[in-house]
């Protein structure tokens, strides 16, 4: 009888295919019962990645929108900006127009004099009283530029008003008493008294004894007494380099140092000093040298002119 030898390379072989066969059994069995938890778990995951990444595009949308919005509120948040700048620039325009317009009667009056309205403005601005701590203006940050430009003009604008006005505050301006009939006139005159040529250095206002007299701008009571040819008389200092003076007063109602405000009654017209008659004597003087004041006559201070 004849045995059967398997030689040792066969046995390798044979090892081999049933190593792979039953890593082939193994797996099949693995995935025969696990395959669909995987499948289901793979299709879960597929599925939350899905509704993330629309989820996620919903709120991008979102996002976006709300910024389309806000860009288009900021817009027109400037254009309602610009609108506003606009008006007020008409507006502020029209006020620097009047304003300048009611100084057109004592411009001329006034350079010729040495003292045009801008040396003027320059003083008043100087001598503002004004402080505090600088805190940075971010309003206009808040604008793109051409709008920020326009409202650094209106600003501007409205600080040259505010000079103008605060400038006729301060300007003797108007008439001092209620009648305004001028009986002698500002420069070369025929003396009453001798008849001869003689300069007069203000106006001569005819008025009823006793008549209200006053200030026609604010200061200080430099001098109130009776003055020689002047009579009882009262002089005041105004800012900017302005002075009026009073004479010929029947009764003085001031004193030296008090301080004066536009408007205020500060005597009553009379006859004294050297006088032919009941009336008052005015000047107006810049930098102490005389100005005919005329021109400060007409032009009144009010609201409607400054």
């Amino acid at each position: 009888m004849t045995s059967l030898t398997v030689r040792p390379w066969m046995q390798v072989v044979f090892l081999c295919l049933c190593l792979v066969f039953a890593y082939w059994v193994l797996q099949t069995s693995v995935l025969y019962f696990f395959s669909n938890d995987l499948i289901r778990n793979r299709d879960i995951a597929l599925a939350e990645g899905k509704i993330e990444k629309e989820q996620l595009k919903k709120e991008l949308a979102y996002y976006k929108g709300r910024a389309e919005q806000s860009e288009k509120l900021a817009l027109d948040i400037q254009q309602a900006h610009k609108d506003i700048l606009d008006k007020v620039d008409i507006l502020v325009s029209e006020e620097i127009k009047n304003a300048e317009g009611s100084f057109e009667k004592v411009e001329k009056l006034l350079k010729d004099n040495g003292a045009p309205i801008s040396s003027l403005l320059k003083k008043v601005k100087k001598e503002e009283n004004v402080g505090g701590p600088f805190i940075p203006d971010m309003t206009s940050a808040l604008l793109t530029f051409p709008y920020a430009q326009k409202l650094t003009s209106v600003y501007d604008k409205v600080d040259y008003l505010e000079n103008l006005i605060t400038l006729s505050a301060r300007m003797p301006l108007g008439y001092p008493i209620s009648e305004t009939r001028i009986s002698a006139a500002f420069g070369s005159r025929k003396d009453p008294f001798t008849g001869k040529r003689a300069r007069h250095e203000g106006i001569d206002i005819a008025a009823s004894l006793k008549t209200p007299i006053y200030a026609t701008a604010p200061g200080i009571v430099k001098r109130a007494f009776t003055n020689g040819a002047y009579g009882k008389f009262i002089e005041i200092e105004h800012d900017a380099g302005f002075m009026t003076r009073y004479a010929h007063l029947s009764e003085i109602h001031v004193k030296k140092g008090d301080a004066i405000q536009a408007g205020d009654k500060i005597g009553l017209t009379g006859n004294t000093g050297r006088s032919t008659g009941p009336h008052l004597h005015y000047e107006i003087l810049i930098g102490k040298k005389p100005v005919n004041p005329y021109r400060f006559l007409r032009t009144q201070r009010g609201k409607k002119d400054v």
